[in-house]
């Protein structure tokens, strides 16, 4: 009985995996808008996967180890795929090489500078080997959690395109702002500074979080539809910035009280 319970979130885990594959050969060709729906789509078997396997009880090394492989690909490789994309589309001299392997020769066009887009994913996998051995990632993650930052990176190319913002295109789409935001969300992916989940309702605290995150969203969703993903992940990661200064001046401010 126990194994076939098991089943269930080992299947959704797949779902995610298989997922993740679509997602990165709709990442190389170009098409930014499927990529999107499909990231998100593996977001949602990524949640459930280990929403099952709490409430049946399965949960598992296999299970977390499998889970992290499919993110890897879905959260990682994808918006790393994506990110060299963007930042291709801002070089338009790509660079040719020849060289000769044995008695081949080939020839490569590339852009040099997108390859800066893979240090996401080399950031995801740090910080998912990071989560895994992490036993205090229960109502807050220890940085951006992957998926989050997932969903940031391959919805930009929406948010640029989106005819509501078009004086804002060229400020950015720039090498200059996704290099910025390949470095930040590598930081912040990758530090101890605490992000509430969204899972997380059990305190009122982190009810009250989630509740002002969705007044802020439903409207900004209503106008800009799923190219606003960006923007409502920008207030989620601010929402929880200010929570931590909050915190360490409440801290420094008892100190200073108790001294």
């Amino acid at each position: 009985m126990q194994s076939l319970k098991r089943i269930i979130p080992n299947t959704l885990t797949a779902l995610n995996f298989i997922t993740g594959c679509f997602a990165t050969y709709f990442a190389f060709k170009g098409f930014f808008e499927i990529v999107f729906f499909l990231v998100l789509l593996g977001t949602f078997f990524d949640l459930f996967d280990g929403l099952f396997s709490r409430l049946l009880k399965v949960e598992s090394n296999f299970g977390i180890q499998f889970d992290s492989m499919a993110d890897l690909i879905t959260c990682g490789m994808v918006p790393g795929i994506v990110m060299y994309n963007l930042l291709a589309r801002t070089d338009v001299h790509g660079r040719n090489f020849i060289f000769k392997l044995f008695e081949n020769e080939f020839n490569v066009s590339f852009v040099p500078l997108g390859f800066a887009g893979f240090f996401i994913t080399l950031a995801t996998s740090i910080r998912l080997a990071k989560f895994n051995i992490d036993k205090d990632s229960k109502t807050e993650f220890k940085g951006l959690p992957a998926p989050v930052n997932a969903l940031f990176i391959v919805s930009l190319p929406l948010l640029i395109e989106n005819p509501l913002l078009m004086d804002f295109r060229y400020s950015i789409e720039s090498q200059t702002t996704f290099l910025a935001i390949t470095l930040v969300s590598c930081i912040l992916m990758n530090n101890n500074i605490p992000f509430f989940s969204l899972k997380s309702t059990t305190f009122k605290t982190e009810r009250l979080k989630i509740l002002v995150l969705l007044i802020l969203s439903i409207p900004l969703f209503y106008i800009f539809y799923f190219s606003s993903f960006p923007i409502i992940i920008l207030i989620y990661i601010l929402l929880n910035l200010l929570v931590t200064v909050g915190r360490k001046l409440g801290l420094s401010l008892k100190l200073k009280h108790n001294n």
